[in-house]
Order: C-alpha cells, then sequence, then structure tokens
C-alpha cells in the first residue's frame, strides 16, 4: 500500500495485490545477496540514483537510502489522517505497506469471521472525534488512539456483534 486513497477505494477488503504499486525493498547490507543477485541490484541501484531516488527528504534519512525495510504484512490496515474517519481494512492480499497506514496485528490468531465482523464493527463505529483534530478539519489517528479503541472480545466478534 503507497497510498491512503488506496484503502479508502478498497471497501472492506484488499483480496489481490496485483492492482498495487509494487515496491522494491532491498536490505540495509547488500552484502548478504548473491553475486548474481548483487549485480542486478547494482546496475538498479545506479539507474535509481541516476533518476534522483536517493535525494529526497525520506530516501537521505534512512540508514541506507535504498532500504524501505517494510514489516510483515498487517491483517487489518487504517489510514490514519484525513478529513473522515478512519478506512479499516482486510489485507487478505497480504499487501505490506508503507507509512501511509497502520497495520493492525491482533495479538492472537483469529478466523476470518471474527476479522471480518471486526473490521465491519470499526468500519461503523470509529469516529473522527476519536482521534486527533488540527486546524481545517484534518484528523489524525496516531498508535495510542487507534489502541484505544475500545472493541468487544472475540466471542461477541465470532456472533456478529
Amino acid at each position: 500500500m503507497t497510498r491512503a486513497r488506496e484503502l479508502f477505494q478498497a471497501g472492506n477488503a484488499i483480496e489481490n495485490a496485483s492492482i498495487l504499486r509494487k515496491v522494491i525493498d532491498l536490505p540495509v547490507e547488500l552484502d548478504v545477496l548473491d553475486a548474481a543477485d548483487r549485480k542486478k541490484i547494482d546496475r538498479f541501484l545506479v539507474t535509481a540514483r541516476s533518476l534522483g531516488a536517493n535525494t529526497g527528504y525520506v530516501a537521505t534519512n534512512r540508514k541506507a537510502w535504498w532500504s524501505v525495510r517494510l514489516r510483515a504484512p498487517a491483517p487489518i490496515l487504517t489510514t490514519y489522517m484525513a478529513r473522515r474517519p478512519p478506512a479499516f481494512v482486510h489485507n487478505w492480499a497480504l499487501a505490506r505497506h508503507l507509512n501511509i497506514a497502520h497495520g493492525i496485528y491482533p495479538r492472537e490468531a483469529f478466523a476470518k469471521p471474527i476479522l471480518d465482523n471486526l473490521v465491519i464493527y470499526l468500519r461503523k463505529t470509529v469516529q473522527v472525534t476519536q482521534g486527533r483534530t488540527y486546524a481545517g478539519g484534518l484528523t489524525k489517528f496516531e498508535p495510542r488512539e487507534v489502541e484505544r479503541i475500545l472493541v468487544p472480545g472475540p466471542e461477541l466478534l465470532a456472533r456478529g456483534v
């Protein structure tokens, strides 16, 4: 996921990652790669550098400008800044996300129906007033605000509450 708009447009779920943009996530230490891969990556990095990929703000503030360091796919993704309530979306496609969204990682594994009902519950009940509103009506949900959202327990979610 590279844009919040993708989450707003997804509805309840992202089923297919093939429609999303691709992100190349290389390790910080390129010496861990075998010689054949390293040669291809070195060519890629020369091209990327010639296009200025190493000069942007984010790239210049990374340990290695080429290493995005994506996290594991989150089962649920949520936007965190908008002039409306956040979008909560199932990530059935197992898409990895940039910092345009928060990943929600349940502390235990839940069956699909429970996660379905959790997303439905969040989409219906979370209001902009639960986030921080800035001038102009822009609302931001910091990780702590998302953590404070009360949700029904797994037993209730299993029953569709």
